[in-house]
């Protein structure tokens, strides 16, 4: 059995559970075994981190699973000979996704994690990050894969494969979500059911649906399925019209293109109404599961970890593992450089598709053209992903502005430079490549 290390990078975070249990299975399967599991936090996360290793801990003594766990706070020297690396920060934490969920609002635009202005602000903060964690990697682990669950995950993989020599690619648990959607519908094994997607980041398209290899697209779209998941994303039955006409399935995060005034409204209700954001949701979520993790009888993941979200998440890392650590192909959708295999976007730019894994690495898959309807969103939102990650690596307040300005959320020059002000201000303690250039005022 192939043995690897495997070095998580924010490893305080209330998702690692998941993907120790995960790590179980894939020994128990006797797909791998992992002997050393690298837990790595910053300073203040420490407390965190300690407290999920000693549940991990506790989850692989109960197993019987051979595995040294090892905490750092610091990057060094918890990289050191690890194969894989599990990034999965978040700049300026929980406090950091609240105000980017707020600022937004104020002017009229839905406040998410990793899409419109919120997203933009967690990549300015993230982006320098990532990029000293990959060079990092270098000195300590050069041949490692560099397996990308930061948000937004599909932009911060792109900054990391056009400005470092990392081995990497980004992951998203939303087409797999889709997937095993579909196969507890249907009533069919998952490992039965394939998709071709096609498109970004929070904006991915499944445009192919094989069931054995044969593809069941039509029937999909023709059944009540579709319906119950437009409902289930908020995407409003109106939508069935276009959807079917297109002969597509859209990921969830349409619902903030396509659903734009709804989306603004809801969260402004939430905020009225007490419940607030998603962030303060999570923020509650988070605390009770710490306490869970505390309790030095828990040795089971907890039912509640399903509020947290992400569900599948450790899946298709670990699938991508086991594909590259065995040399074993397989298709995931994964965020890679295009290389042509989505058509009408750049050659260098990353994209969230269907690729094959095995023991060199993810490779895109060539897609069909999507329909024009489509393929000018994604164009757009594209636009603004390139201009984000120039703008966080030279810090330049020109290219930010240019970046809200052509995100379709925006689209508005008073309103791009507003929200930039109050992005930049805010965040300041995370932005120094900002520091000191003013922002012209109107």
């Amino acid at each position: 059995m192939k043995t690897i290390k495997l070095a998580v990078i924010g490893g305080g975070s209330s998702y690692t559970p998941e993907l120790v249990d995960g790590l179980i299975k894939r020994w128990q399967n006797k797909e791998f075994l992992t002997r050393q599991l690298a837990l790595i936090d910053i300073p203040q996360g420490k407390q965190r981190m300690e407290t999920v290793a000693g549940f991990a801990g506790r989850m692989l003594a109960k197993a019987g699973m051979p595995c040294e766990i090892s905490t750092w706070a610091g990057l060094a020297p918890g990289l050191d000979g690890a194969d894989f690396v599990i990034s999965q920060i978040r700049v300026g934490g929980m406090k950091a996704r609240w105000t980017d969920e707020h600022i937004p609002v104020r002017y009229g635009i839905a406040g998410q994690e990793t899409t419109g202005p919120g997203g933009f602000a967690c990549a300015l903060r993230t982006i320098p990050v990532a990029v000293d964690i990959a060079n990092h990697m270098q000195n300590h682990c050069p041949n490692a894969w560099l397996l990308n669950f930061t948000n937004p995950s599909g932009i911060v993989t792109e900054a990391l494969i056009k400005h470092t020599q990392a081995r990497v690619f980004g992951l998203c648990n939303v087409p797999i979500g889709i997937k095993m959607g579909i196969a507890r519908a249907l009533g069919i094994e998952p490992h039965r059911l394939s998709l071709d997607v096609s498109g970004l980041n929070h904006l991915s398209f499944v445009t192919g649906l094989y069931f054995d290899g044969r593809n069941i697209m039509d029937q999909v779209i023709d059944s009540p399925l579709l319906e119950e998941y437009l409902d289930k994303i908020r995407a409003g039955r109106h939508l069935a019209y276009f959807v079917e006409d297109l002969n597509v399935i859209p990921g969830s995060y349409l619902y903030y293109y396509w659903s734009r005034n709804r989306s603004i409204e809801d969260q402004q209700h939430d905020i009225r109404s007490g419940k607030g954001t998603r962030a303060d949701e999570v923020m509650r979520i988070e605390e009770s599961l710490f306490s869970m993790y505390a309790d030095k009888t828990l040795e089971n993941l907890p039912p509640e970890l399903k509020k947290r979200g992400g569900a599948y998440y450790s899946d298709v890392a670990l699938n991508c593992i086991s594909s590259i650590a065995r040399n074993l192909p397989q298709i995931e959708v994964l965020n890679v450089e295009n290389k042509g295999a989505v058509p009408g976007l750049g050659a260098n730019v990353v994209v969230e598709v269907s690729s094959t894994v095995d023991g060199a690495g993810p490779k895109p898959v060539a897609q069909p053209r999507l329909p024009a309807e489509i393929l000018g969103l994604v164009q757009k939102v594209k636009c603004y992903e390139e201009l984000t990650v120039e703008a966080a690596i030279e810090g330049s307040v020109g290219k930010a502005f240019s970046a809200l300005i052509n995100h379709p959320l925006v689209q508005d020059g008073d309103t791009a430079m507003n929200l930039l002000r109050d992005i930049l201000d805010q965040n300041s303690e995370f932005l120094p490549r900002f520091a000191g250039k003013p922002i012209p005022a109107f």
